[in-house]
C-alpha cells in the first residue's frame, strides 16, 4: 500500500510540474534554450538508460517468474509488447501531433513545435479564436500523460527502486514537454490562465492512469509484464526518433561535445541508481 500512495504522490507531483510554464515563458529566449538544451540532452540519456537496462529487463524477469509459476506464456510476448509500445508511440507522435506543424502552415506563420517544447515565447501570439491545433495538443498530451501515470504506478508496484527511476526519467522528459504544450496553447488562442488551467487538467489525468493501473495489476496477471515491456518500446521510441534527432541538429562542435556529456550523466545517472537501489 506504501508503494501505491507513492505512486499517486509523484504522479500528482509530475503533475503539477504543468505550471511551470507560466515561468518559463517569461525567459528570456537565450536563458530558455539553455534551460532545454540541459534538459533534451540529459532526458535522452535517462529515458534511452531507462528502457534498455531497467524497464525490459524488469519485464523478462516477470516473465521468468510467471513461467516458472505455471503460467503458459509464448517466449516472444515481451519483445512483441516492445515492438507494441514503440509502434503506439510513433502513431501518437504522427496522428496526432502531425496536426500542429500543417495547421501553423496553414496560417503562413513561423513558429513550428517540435514536440520537445522548442516554441519561442518572443513569436508567441494570442489569435482571437482557438485553433484547432491546440486542442489537437489538450488531446494528444492526456493521452501521453494517462500512459505517464500508467507507467510510474506499474514500476512502484513492481518494486520501489524501479519506481524512482521511471519517475526520474519521465521528469526529465516532462520538463520541456510542459515548457512547449504551454507554449503551443497560448499560440493557439488560450489565454495565459487558460492556458495554465487546461494543461494542468491535462497533466492531471495521469492520475486516472494510476488509477487504471491499479485497478487492473490486481485482476490481469500479466499487466505489469505486458506493461513494463511497452513502456520498455515507448521509451525506446522517445529516446531515439523524438529526443535523439534534436541533439542531431546540433552542429557546434563546442556544443556538441556538452551534449554528448549531458547525455552520458543522464544514462550514468540510471545506472548508478540501479548500483544504489538494486531491486527486489
Amino acid at each position: 500500500m506504501v508503494e501505491v500512495l507513492l505512486a499517486f504522490l509523484m504522479i500528482a507531483i509530475i503533475g503539477c510540474m504543468s505550471l511551470i510554464g507560466v515561468f518559463m515563458i517569461s525567459l528570456k529566449e537565450n536563458t530558455l534554450d539553455g534551460i532545454l538544451f540541459i534538459l533534451v540532452a540529459f532526458a535522452t540519456g535517462t529515458i534511452l538508460a531507462t528502457a534498455i537496462f531497467d524497464l525490459i529487463p524488469e519485464a523478462l524477469h516477470h516473465y521468468e517468474e510467471l513461467s516458472a509459476e505455471g503460467l503458459a506464456l509464448e517466449e516472444n510476448i515481451v519483445f512483441m509488447s516492445v515492438m507494441l509500445g514503440f509502434v503506439v508511440f510513433f502513431i501518437m507522435e504522427r496522428f496526432i501531433y502531425w496536426f500542429h506543424g500543417h495547421a501553423h502552415e496553414s496560417e503562413n506563420q513561423t513558429v513550428c513545435y517540435s514536440g520537445i517544447g522548442n516554441t519561442k515565447p518572443a513569436e508567441l501570439e494570442n489569435p482571437k479564436n482557438i485553433k484547432n491545433f491546440a486542442l489537437l495538443n489538450l488531446f494528444g498530451d492526456g493521452m501521453h500523460n494517462f500512459l505517464d501515470g500508467i507507467v510510474i504506478m506499474v514500476a512502484f508496484l513492481t518494486s520501489l527502486p524501479l519506481g524512482i527511476i521511471i519517475t526520474l526519467a519521465v521528469i526529465f522528459h516532462e520538463l520541456p514537454q510542459e515548457i512547449g504544450d504551454f507554449g503551443i496553447l497560448v499560440y493557439g488562442g488560450f489565454t495565459k490562465k487558460r492556458a495554465l488551467l487546461f494543461n494542468f487538467l491535462s497533466a492531471m489525468i495521469a492520475l486516472l492512469g494510476g488509477l487504471f493501473a491499479f485497478i487492473l495489476s490486481s485482476t490481469v496477471e500479466t499487466f505489469n509484464l505486458f506493461f513494463l515491456a511497452f513502456s520498455g518500446g515507448g521509451f525506446l521510441f522517445l529516446a531515439c526518433t523524438e529526443l535523439m534527432p534534436e541533439l542531431l541538429k546540433q552542429k557546434d562542435l563546442k556544443k556538441s561535445i556538452i551534449q554528448v556529456v549531458i547525455f552520458l550523466a543522464g544514462l550514468f545517472l540510471v545506472l548508478g541508481l540501479m548500483v544504489i537501489l538494486p531491486h527486489e
